[in-house]
């Protein structure tokens, strides 16, 4: 497909009608969260989408639910595919960034000598998911159709996982937990992870302690569901970015908490931050994201 033509300038009522437009995508999307199949999509969704911030995210699923792979349409040429004539785009936000530069004009750069970018505001650009492509296969497609909870975990991901929770004072142990797979105790500063269990189900119940340690729920005020509900997302999160499934531990457990809009966006966005911190922190034992 060749170049496309220059877009026609938009009006300032149109561009703030497209505003108002996503703005309403957005509010929308953030009170699916309240329901089940809502939570589950979001935690699918920014395990694969992880390049994207909340609010985009929320609008890239209320818009195309079964989205996996979103990117602007440059981005998709560059790595060979291009987009279907006819494709509607998914909207989300974007920055609008300029260079900063001094007195004289000459661009402005940080101590490394990277560009520096000041943001005045937002615009509503479109993107496309990869079943609105074609072209160039892309790597690790097997990233959309995550492996059961049961088998071997990824290499060196149980070390680097603990390697954390050592880090901030606790011991672990492999020993009978049941009823569940795990446990944390605060007094006593140590985790506990069933013995029995596959290599793959102990790493996501080492991750879902991890997650009660990095959420604060010693010191938070939280209900005894909240805590399970954020636990148990973050460890959904880290462990699909690992290749694992944990979805259906997860979901049952958030409708049954998120009773309003707000408390399930506070809930969702920390979550989302908590597993970013960790799986920054474990990034030699988790697959790259896709380049962008």
């Amino acid at each position: 497909m060749g170049s496309r033509k220059g877009k026609r300038q938009l009006t300032p009522e149109q561009r703030q009608e497209r505003l108002r437009a996503a703005h309403q995508t957005l509010t929308n999307a953030v009170e699916s969260l309240t329901t089940e199949e809502g939570w589950q999509t979001m935690i699918r969704s920014r395990a694969w989408l992880r390049r994207y911030s909340l609010g985009n995210l929320l609008m890239i699923v209320d818009q195309n639910p079964d989205a996996t792979d979103v990117r602007s349409y440059g981005d998709w040429k560059k790595v060979g595919r291009h987009v279907r004539r006819g494709e509607r785009g998914i909207r989300i936000f974007a920055p609008l960034r300029y260079r900063v530069r001094d007195d004289d004009g000459e661009p402005v750069t940080d101590r490394d000598g990277n560009p520096r970018y000041r943001v005045p505001g937002f615009t509503v650009v479109s993107v496309f998911d990869v079943a609105q492509t074609d072209g160039e296969p892309l790597p690790d497609t097997d990233r959309a159709n995550p492996r059961v909870l049961t088998g071997a975990a990824p290499p060196q991901l149980w070390d680097t996982v603990a390697d954390e929770i050592t880090r901030r004072g606790y011991t672990i142990e492999r020993d009978e937990t049941d009823p569940a797979n795990g446990w944390v105790d605060f007094d006593t500063r140590t985790v506990r992870v069933r013995e029995d269990v596959d290599d793959a189900q102990a790493v996501k119940t080492l991750v879902h302690e991890l997650a009660h340690i990095t959420c604060e729920h010693d010191t938070r005020d939280v209900r005894r569901a909240t805590a399970e509900v954020e636990a148990e997302s973050v460890a959904c999160l880290v462990a699909t970015m690992a290749g694992l499934d944990t979805l259906p531990y997860s979901v049952p457990y958030v409708a049954g908490w998120a009773k309003d809009a707000e408390t399930a966006r506070a809930s969702a966005e920390r979550v989302i931050s908590v597993a970013d911190t960790i799986v920054s922190a474990l990034t030699s034992a988790l697959p790259s994201p896709t380049p962008v």
